[in-house]
């Protein structure tokens, strides 16, 4: 419908009266859907399947799964918010900050703040990462000099064959992405898609399906930060939560257990001092 807009096929679209930035099933905290934690070799393979058609997405999908940002966070860096720096060996260091958020209301993008004073935050990237993201805003976004653009570009609608094209001067709308670049490429790999309740043509109600959802790849990346000897307090700060208390609620189950010998010696009393002068001193 957005396509027949933009080429003056309709005069408007239904679907502008709904807050998609209220719509959780497919990106966003769901109670409903129990999480589904990816291996990174799954996450490898994911977003090589996306980045046939997509190569900027395939980017994005690593950049999700190893930064842990929400939905909208994804949606609000700008090209400002990536600092690198190149050591004297050549290793390419970097973080993202997470200083806004962009969410898509209404046909127009709003600006806003983390949900939270401590969603405000640094997240370090690990130094393939870094070198990556140098490369792509190297070689690949047309305006990596403009503090204020946009780090992911949207996919522009139609069924672009040969080449898909996209626009530089518009957030990312992740909704889309899932739907239909991540879907289809999970299935591709043999992993469960997850999948909003839908109708047949002939009426027949299709229950939703419980997959992955993107909003999984900040679970991953949780469980890939915990697994690999990160303290939960530094994990709690890097996701953005409120309180430490809610990372271990939501991972304790993925908090190695390390053996630790208790050594604590063994109490000894005070030696009471005698009540005795000495006469001869």
């Amino acid at each position: 419908m957005e396509y027949a807009y933009e080429h003056k096929a309709i005069g408007a679209v239904p679907t502008d009266v709904i807050d998609r930035s209220a719509m959780h099933y497919a990106v966003g905290d769901d109670t409903g859907f129990e999480p589904h934690l990816l291996t990174a070799p799954q996450v490898a393979a994911l977003a090589a399947k996306v980045g046939e058609r997509y190569p900027v997405y395939e980017l994005l999908v690593l950049f999700m799964a190893y930064t842990g940002l929400r939905a909208a966070e994804v949606q609000g860096p700008e090209v400002r918010d990536v600092v690198l720096t190149t050591g004297p060996d050549g290793t390419v260091r970097g973080s993202v900050r997470v200083q806004r958020t962009k969410s898509r209301r209404k046909r127009e993008w709003v600006t806003g703040t983390p949900k939270s004073k401590t969603s405000k935050r640094t997240v370090p990237l690990p130094p393939w990462l870094a070198a990556r993201l140098a490369a792509y805003l190297a070689d690949t976004h047309p305006a990596a000099d403009t503090p204020t653009a946009v780090l992911w570009p949207r996919r522009l609608h139609g069924n672009h064959v040969i080449k898909p094209r996209l626009d530089w001067s518009a957030p990312l709308d992740l909704n889309g992405l899932q739907s239909k670049i991540v879907r289809p490429a999970l299935e591709a790999i043999g992993l469960p898609a997850s999948r909003p309740a839908s109708k047949t043509d002939d009426g027949t109600v299709v229950p939703a399906t419980k997959g992955v959802r993107l909003h999984d790849l900040r679970h991953t990346t949780a469980v890939l930060w915990l697994t690999n000897g990160v303290h939960f307090i530094q994990v709690a700060k890097w996701l953005g939560h409120s309180s430490y208390v809610l990372t271990l609620t939501t991972y304790a189950d993925y908090i190695p257990e390390v053996e630790v010998e208790n050594t604590l010696p063994e109490p000894v009393a005070p030696v009471a001092k005698a009540n005795v002068v000495n006469l001869f001193g």
